[in-house]
């Protein structure tokens, strides 16, 4: 079995587990609450993919202590991306707990300093595979550009974790319907 550090070695992109695990070690050194979420959880989660940014999940409450605790270490702020980029150029996207996890969604980016939102995968604190489900269908119904990205995402990871239907339980109500139908149409049912 592959980890996600491996993943990245074999796909030329060591520089980018590189700024997602250096994020990390400096905001857990500062205390600061986080979660790994988009394309890295996704590989996290056991689906081997690429990506080109690291996206972290924070507390507005907690941006200006990130900003602080980053520029401290040679991260530069693009303001006109809205997102940092490591010393080595990697972008690192920050997403606020409480916001919307899509356009128009019920569903809301949880809080990264809660258990049963969060779980440590190689070293990393990521969105449970519940919570990152959630977050993918929620993006993709909200935005057309990315509904083939994120559902294609969401395929992935139930073909990879062997989910089946019932692991709708565990998603927002307002997506099961939609879970179900993925979770179908990644089988060739209807």
């Amino acid at each position: 079995m592959f980890t996600a550090k491996k993943v990245y070695t074999m796909l030329e992109n060591e520089s980018l587990w590189q700024a997602a695990t250096q994020c990390h070690e400096l905001l857990a050194a500062a205390k600061i609450p986080h979660a790994i979420l988009g394309g890295v959880a996704v590989c996290l989660h056991g689906y081997q993919r690429n990506t080109v940014d690291v996206d972290v999940l924070i507390r507005k409450e907690d941006s200006d202590a990130v900003r602080e605790t980053l520029e401290g270490e040679d991260f530069k702020w693009h303001a006109k991306d809205k997102e940092f980029r490591a010393p080595s150029g990697v972008a690192i996207q920050f997403l606020l707990a409480g916001d919307r996890a899509g356009k128009d969604s019920e569903v809301k980016l949880p809080d990264p300093g809660d258990e049963h939102a969060t779980t440590e995968i190689e070293d990393l604190p990521v969105l449970t595979l519940a919570r990152l489900i959630d977050s993918k269908i929620a993006c993709g119904l909200g935005n057309t550009r990315r509904t083939y990205k994120d559902f294609a995402d969401v395929v992935e990871l139930i073909i990879h974790n062997r989910l089946n239907r019932s692991f709708a339980r565990f998603l927002h109500k307002s997506l099961r319907t939609t879970y179900r139908e993925i979770v179908g149409k990644s089988r060739g049912k209807p």
